[in-house]
């Protein structure tokens, strides 16, 4: 079983800030299909599912998320506190995102449109999907 992979990108600073690059076949490991950003308030859970085919790399763009990943016999647990590093979800994976602080943003990039019937939404489900 493939795992949850930390990727660091590039980072830039200069007096007026910070720029990061995401770009794919280079840092990011595939070609970027969509992408979306998700915020939540501190002590907020969100995803919670895994998906059969699609792989997502998450960065958090501002405050704190903590990623906890489960592939069925242990758990990994990832704080994305910087726009630098990411976390990349492989298929199969189970991951679920704690809010640490209010207003944090998640951008997340993906290999697949968004497809519905990809989505692992039932615990057992995955287990079952996984092999256990």
């Amino acid at each position: 079983m493939t795992k949850a992979t930390v990727i660091h990108f590039p980072k830039y600073l200069d007096p007026n800030g910070v720029l990061c690059v995401y770009e794919s076949g280079q840092q990011v490991p595939f070609d970027i299909r969509r992408i979306f950003t998700v915020s939540a308030m501190g002590g907020d859970i969100r995803g919670d599912h895994a998906h059969k085919q699609c792989s997502q790399l998450l960065v958090c763009v501002s405050g704190q998320i903590r990623v906890v990943c489960d592939d069925g016999l242990a758990f990994t647990y990832h704080l994305l506190d910087s726009m630098n590093i990411g976390l990349l979800v492989p298929p199969g994976i189970w991951a679920r995102e704690e809010y640490m602080t209010d207003g944090a943003v998640l951008m997340v990039l993906c290999d697949r449109g968004y497809e519905a019937d990809d989505y692992i939404r039932d615990y057992n489900d995955f287990k079952t999907f996984i092999g256990l």
